[in-house]
């Protein structure tokens, strides 16, 4: 399975690069695992320092296309984007359409949102034909 780097994990490297030079600006040693502890020279830290920084531009401004999951429409079984990106969005299963689970989670948020809000509707009646008959 292949391995996807999120826009968080780009930040928290960007970070981790830009913390290692300036701990080798302030004179810190550095740990390579072939090398042991060295010194670095000053191009070194200013090459980490300008990792750091596109690592995490990076991460600010990557957004996915799609989300790491598919959902059938029809079995509702959910599978990973990698194992059915060649599929032309068709379940293996059932054969029925898949769809991003972005889109099926903002689906589901719109019929909560709904709901809700014909149950508050429902809430507000009952609550004023309260106050009328205790008048």
């Amino acid at each position: 399975m292949k391995n996807k780097l999120n826009s968080f994990s780009y930040v928290f490297l960007g970070i981790i690069f830009i913390v290692e030079a300036v701990w080798s600006f302030c004179g810190g040693k550095i740990y390579i695992k072939y090398t042991g502890w060295i010194e670095p020279s000053i191009q070194m830290s200013i090459t980490s320092m300008a990792i750091g920084i596109i690592f995490i531009c990076i991460g600010i401004f990557y957004n996915s296309k799609h989300s790491d999951f598919m959902r059938c429409k029809k079995c509702h079984k959910v599978y990973n984007y990698v194992d059915v990106k060649d599929k032309d969005k068709i379940c293996p299963k059932c054969g029925g359409e898949l769809q991003d689970y972005k889109e099926f989670e903002k689906e589901e948020q719109e019929k909560k949102n709904k709901e809700f809000k014909r149950i508050d509707k429902i809430e507000r009646e009952l609550i004023e034909k309260y106050k009328k008959s205790k008048k």
